[in-house]
């Protein structure tokens, strides 16, 4: 990953440089101009007010304006939504406004920035150059047991005729392995997939630790996605909580990435 237009605060995909059709980022809890460390673009963990002021600043430094922003409920499930000029605007000026109980945003359409935001779940952003064809996806820890990601690859095939093979994938900042501690019972339940690989679920004394990241990067894999197509970032949100929101240190706010068709 790499510095968005050398704005303090605002990431993008190293992947998707050689792209001049298409926009992506990832915010930080850092004002893209450098005043204050708490650019919270989710609709709680602060003032309503204030969030919204924090998505015209991101919509500022995107030049963009609030008819191409597309923000989603978000409940941590594999349901989906096609997404049109129509529903530009969605969530950009308060949650009531969002999508409904949609984990998986997808379009072809131009100019549609689609949201997905995150306090330690998985943004994941995928982009069918051939097909012109994108999706923003809400990876947490049901997510990935859903396989969220290879629905919205399966969507981009099913809808647009992506060709997986060449379909580009990043898999954004979210919590690391070996931060992520989750009950017996729940790994027990990945274990039991045959899906996920055995070094993706540590036992460690009584800890057990789920290496969500690469789970997903598998998943996309196993369904036909290339390797060299896939870049899957290597920060850790709760290791670097001072510029990441992470739930697992007890912020509500939350950071998000984006993808846009130019």
């Amino acid at each position: 990953m790499e510095t968005f237009n050398n704005l303090k605060g605002l990431l993008k995909f190293s992947i998707l440089e050689k792209f001049d059709n298409v926009l992506d980022f990832v915010t930080t809890r850092k004002n893209p101009y450098g005043k204050g460390d708490n650019f919270n673009i989710g609709y709680s963990g602060g003032e309503d007010s204030q969030t919204l002021e924090n998505r015209k600043i991101l919509a500022q430094a995107l030049k963009l304006e609030e008819k191409n922003f597309v923000l989603q409920t978000q409940i941590h499930s594999d349901n989906y939504k096609i997404v049109g000029f129509k529903d530009g605007g969605s969530g950009f000026l308060s949650k009531e406004t969002a999508v409904k109980g949609t984990d998986i945003l997808i379009t072809n359409e131009k100019n549609l920035c689609l949201i997905t935001r995150s306090a330690d779940c998985t943004p994941v952003l995928l982009f069918s150059p051939e097909t012109e064809s994108i999706a923003a996806v809400h990876s947490g820890r049901e997510g990935t047991f859903k396989g969220v990601a290879v629905k919205a690859a399966k969507l981009l095939h099913e809808n647009f005729n992506a060709d997986y093979s060449k379909i580009i994938v990043c898999i954004g900042p979210s919590i690391g392995f070996m931060n992520y501690e989750v009950d017996k019972n729940c790994a027990e339940k990945f274990v039991e997939d045959s899906r996920f690989s055995a070094h993706t679920i540590k036992q460690k004394g009584e800890k057990y630790f789920l290496d969500l990241k690469t789970m997903i990067f598998e998943d996309l894999i196993n369904l036909g996605l290339k390797s060299e197509n896939i870049e899957k970032s290597d920060i850790c949100t709760k290791k670097e909580n001072q510029n990441f929101f992470s739930a697992r240190c007890g912020n509500q706010q939350r950071f998000c990435a984006g993808i846009m068709l130019k």
